[in-house]
């Protein structure tokens, strides 16, 4: 388990740490945070957390600045409750940032249909040279990503066709540029 906020700061990297130090200090504190995922993001790696607890109505946003409200934008797209998660994806997609493509692509791998939706919606937004870049550095990760794609279609949407399936429509996006390495 993640013990604090501060553990929070390593799901960016080290040239976003003051500001990152800034929006853990606007949460609340939560004993509940998840064990990490770690994936690279441009040179170096960082450590995102699975699932975060923290009470979304006690954070203290006036003192931040607007790169500091990305990040924490970020940051809840792994918070426990799915609405949160899309609510905060609807503002992250689009943002060109190396550090936003694993929050995204985390989320294709999880199970709630609504959320795979907008990101499917969004895929014509993304920065495909950042996520190429991304899923090159990456290939276990994304590899994982597909898994969970099709065990959660045949455990929670079976009964839609694959090929209606918003996730294995952004895998194919992915595939395509990835195959697409120009």
């Amino acid at each position: 388990m993640v013990d604090s906020n501060s553990a929070l700061t390593h799901a960016f990297p080290a040239s976003l740490r003051d500001d990152a130090l800034q929006v853990v200090s606007a949460l609340p504190e939560s004993p509940w945070n998840t064990q990490p995922f770690s994936v690279r993001v441009g040179s170096e790696n960082v450590s995102i957390p699975y699932r975060i607890y923290h009470d979304t109505a006690r954070i203290d946003r006036a003192r931040l600045t607007a790169q500091q409200t990305e990040l924490l934008d970020a940051l809840l797209t792994r918070h426990h409750d799915g609405f949160v998660r899309e609510k905060h994806l609807a503002r992250t997609i689009g943002r060109s940032y190396d550090w936003v493509c694993p929050f995204v692509v985390q989320l294709v791998g999880e199970y709630v249909i609504e959320i795979l939706r907008v990101i499917q919606k969004d895929s014509c937004n993304l920065d495909t040279r950042l996520y190429r870049r991304f899923m090159a550095d990456n290939p276990a990760f994304f590899a994982i990503t597909k898994q969970r794609v099709v065990s959660y279609w045949d455990c929670y949407h079976r009964w839609q066709h694959k090929e209606d399936y918003p996730g294995f429509h952004i895998l194919t996006f992915f595939d395509r540029l990835i195959a697409n390495d120009d």
